[in-house]
């Protein structure tokens, strides 16, 4: 569990370095995070979901694990008031999107975290910064940044629950499609 809460909390700092940094540097320095989560194999949902339907992992307790790294992070940080503005902007925008676009960019969000991590365990460490960047950048929605963004408001949608979903999605097809010899399996055995 203590992988999957470093991981949350890693991604809660990256979103804090996004609120207070000019864009585009914001998406480019958030991807530090994941590369810290590949280098320590640390426990990220949206790293990991990809892998659902072949791996036996516990994606609900990473899950879980991750919104407690994040919020504990985001409690912390919400005492710099400086930064709650510039975060209830963005958690508002995602509240607004309607389900189907926060789904829709759930999922290609998923892609490309697959193609990060995945892109680590090959050798292309760059990928991790390329990819990230590449979702910020085109508005794509991570879940736990999200939670992350609306944690330091305080501000909450249900727009989470699609974003997941499609995180996951997106994730699990990028696996299918690029893969050889992908395997989905609902019953996967330890």
């Amino acid at each position: 569990m203590k992988k999957s809460i470093s991981a949350g909390g890693l991604i809660a700092m990256a979103s804090y370095l996004f609120v207070k940094a000019d864009k585009p540097l914001g998406a480019i320095l958030f991807g530090f995070a994941l590369c810290f989560v590949c280098l320590f194999e640390l426990d990220l949902f949206t790293g990991k979901i990809g892998w659902f339907g072949q791996k036996d992992l516990p994606y609900l307790k990473i899950l879980a694990g991750n919104t407690i790294g994040a919020l504990v992070v985001c409690g912390l940080l919400r005492w710099n008031t400086g930064i709650i503005e510039a975060a209830t902007t963005i958690a508002q925008a995602k509240a607004a999107l309607p389900w189907y676009m926060a789904f829709i960019n759930g999922c290609f969000c998923g892609v490309l975290m697959f193609l990060a991590v995945y892109s680590w365990s090959k050798g292309f460490k760059a990928g991790c910064f390329l990819c990230v960047t590449v979702f910020i950048l085109c508005g794509f929605e991570h879940s736990i940044a999200d939670l992350a963004y609306m944690g330091l408001a305080w501000v909450w949608s249900w727009n989470l629950v699609w974003i997941v979903l499609g995180n996951a999605v997106g994730a699990v097809i990028c696996r299918l499609m690029l893969l050889d010899h992908p395997q989905f399996d609902l019953h996967v055995k330890r």
